[in-house]
């Protein structure tokens, strides 16, 4: 059972295993947003030594108390070690907050948790649920696990944003974690699509003699030799060796590493209610893609309020002032937002 409290952010204690690494990025840009408008998205916390620690939501943490605000609210969430890991990645991979790396240890840490609770399971087992419980697909998740084992240096380029995982994921075919690195870095600098590092990373995996210039080269006008062999005097016609995994499309874009659907309905709970993935607080995500569904949702709140939805539900809840107050903000926010958004637009008449 979940409720909404406010806390003090000083009285929370940080996360120290937090799945996201660097919480300190852009925090004086979240600080401003907050002294603006104020904490929009509760923290998740639990219950620890008489007092509260963060299971979600550090870098709000460190926000408030930037900012100076007395209280912020937290859901307290009960939940094992392992449970919170859970709700860290999914707070996270909703909010965009993890970079691709911190993703992948996120993942290596959930496959780890899982291989100790079911010791017998099979690869494609442990991968498969991962997926299914962050909402990922399979494929994905082992694509983020295989980032872990690529040189240092191309890791870093992953974790500053400079290569995505479309693009990483070609590089594992090269053996090497120089000339790794070296292709990465050439890529990021020339600006290479997935497709033309994928050609570059095969013509350098099928001609070891090649530089790493030439086969970026290679890469780009899209000529990339089948794998060398060596022909013995008594062949008259060797076969080629196995040709390297057949390169992505560089349309290949990262849609599914996000949970949720704009054709999911987010109707009320219930025994038939649809099963799908659920944010870190337990409610189902519903993300808003065209501009219909925003006048949806934004309607099904005009008809709460009118028909006296809100009233009843608001009596049998006692955090209901909590939260409403903190809708209320929300609501503002999305008033002001809106009609800046118009503006712009030179919409607003």
């Amino acid at each position: 059972m979940m409720s909404l409290v406010l806390v003090d952010p000083r009285a929370i204690q940080p996360d120290p295993d937090n799945v996201r690494r660097d919480t300190t990025d852009d925090l004086d840009g979240l600080a401003d947003s907050i002294r603006q408008h104020g904490v929009l998205q509760p923290l998740g916390v639990s219950r620890e030594s008489g007092g509260f620690r963060v299971v979600y939501g550090n870098r709000r943490r460190a926000a408030a108390i930037q900012v100076g605000l007395p209280e912020v609210p937290c859901v307290v969430v009960d939940a094992s070690p392992e449970d919170r890991l859970i709700h860290q990645m999914l707070e996270n991979l909703q909010r965009r907050d993890l970079n691709d790396m911190d993703k992948a240890e996120g993942f290596a840490r959930l496959r780890r948790n899982l291989t100790r609770q079911y010791p017998d399971w099979s690869d494609r087992q442990l991968d498969d649920e991962i997926g299914r419980t962050v909402g990922f697909t399979t494929p994905t998740v082992r694509r983020y696990l295989g980032l872990r084992e690529l040189a240092p240096g191309v890791r870093d380029l992953i974790t500053d944003g400079s290569l995505t995982v479309t693009q990483a994921q070609h590089l594992s075919v090269v053996a090497d974690p120089v000339n790794q690195t070296e292709l990465a870095e050439l890529a990021v600098e020339r600006g290479l699509s997935a497709a033309a590092l994928s050609r570059a990373c095969r013509a350098a995996s099928n001609q070891p003699g090649l530089s790493i210039a030439e086969a970026i080269e290679m890469g780009e006008r899209d000529q990339v030799p089948d794998a060398v062999v060596s022909i013995k005097p008594a062949q008259a016609a060797p076969a080629k060796l196995p040709r390297s995994p057949k390169a992505k499309d560089e349309s290949e874009d990262d849609s599914d590493l996000w949970v949720g659907s704009a054709d999911s309905e987010p109707d009320d709970d219930g025994p038939h209610a649809p099963a799908g993935p659920r944010s870190a607080d337990g409610h189902r995500v519903f993300k808003i893609k065209t501009v219909s569904s925003f006048m949806d949702e934004i309607d099904r709140l005009a008809r709460c309020l009118q028909d006296g939805d809100l009233g009843r539900a608001a009596d049998e809840e006692p955090d209901a002032p909590i939260q409403l107050r903190l809708a209320a903000r929300q609501l503002a926010y999305v008033s002001k937002e809106l009609g800046t958004f118009l503006r712009k637009r030179n919409w607003n008449e």
